[in-house]
């Protein structure tokens, strides 16, 4: 018989601030696993001065422009199964080559408040589709009534994992609003950190990403001048403590 008292139920004594809201458990605790994640990588360049709008300081866009467009069709996972999309741009961080996870749209609710909570991950909620046509693999982003990007790779050659794009280290802006008045009362750099679990397969062959605008989400002007190879990859995972590359506020 179930305990009705008990369940999911978190005293607040017991919190120990790892998750919100504070009588619950939205989402597991760290390390997270992913299983049989099937990955889309498409390797782009895009103007150097759109990407550097996107980046918080201290953050450095890359001259060369360099991006990664990436798309995931997560069957099962800690968070459960969802799609996820979203674009890295190449940086610096005091002269380190890092990468900026500047969007990345999914339809997992519980993952969405995962990773903005514990990483600052720049989460939004999307419909996403992804649809196979022959050797051909379309991930479809869906916001605000309208195809929002687009990303598709085929699948001509197997790879090896030395290929596959690096986007390590990975940063985002953690910012968690002041409740009494304007300004934040967190404001951090986060670095994400995972690692592959066992065996993977690696696939190469042509990418293409196309970006599009809503009234509300502005991403046309990202769209690519260049692409390079696309990439897959299906293998497992597993989510890590992130490492706080810089706090904004530990000066006042």
């Amino acid at each position: 018989m179930h305990n009705r008292t008990t369940g999911s139920f978190r005293s607040l004594e017991a919190n120990d601030g790892d998750v919100l809201p504070s009588h619950r458990q939205t989402y597991p605790a760290i390390p997270t696993f992913y299983r049989g994640i099937e990955t889309q990588f498409v390797e782009m360049t895009v103007d150097p001065e759109v990407a550097a709008a996107h980046l918080p300081k201290p953050l450095v866009a890359d001259p060369s422009g360099a991006a990664i467009g990436i798309a995931l069709k997560i069957p099962m996972s800690s968070y459960g199964p969802f799609n996820e999309a979203g674009i890295h741009l190449k940086c610096t961080l005091d002269g380190e080559p890092v990468w900026y996870n500047s969007h990345l749209f999914l339809n997992n609710v519980t993952a969405i408040c995962a990773g903005r909570e514990r990483w600052g991950v720049a989460k939004e909620f999307a419909e996403i589709s992804f649809s196979d046509h022959e050797n051909v693999r379309v991930c479809e982003v869906v916001k605000e009534g309208a195809t929002l990007m687009r990303l598709s790779t085929t699948w001509d050659a197997l790879a090896t994992p030395d290929e596959l794009p690096d986007i390590t280290p990975n940063m985002n802006l953690k910012i968690i609003p002041r409740a009494d008045g304007p300004g934040a009362a967190i404001k951090q750099l986060v670095e994400y950190c995972s690692e592959e679990v066992g065996e993977s397969t690696q696939m190469s062959g042509l990418g293409h990403v196309e970006f599009r605008s809503t009234a509300k989400t502005d991403l046309a002007p990202l769209n690519p001048v260049a692409f390079g190879r696309g990439f897959y990859l299906r293998g497992d995972l597993a989510e890590l403590h992130g490492k706080i590359r810089l706090d904004y506020l530990a000066n006042g």
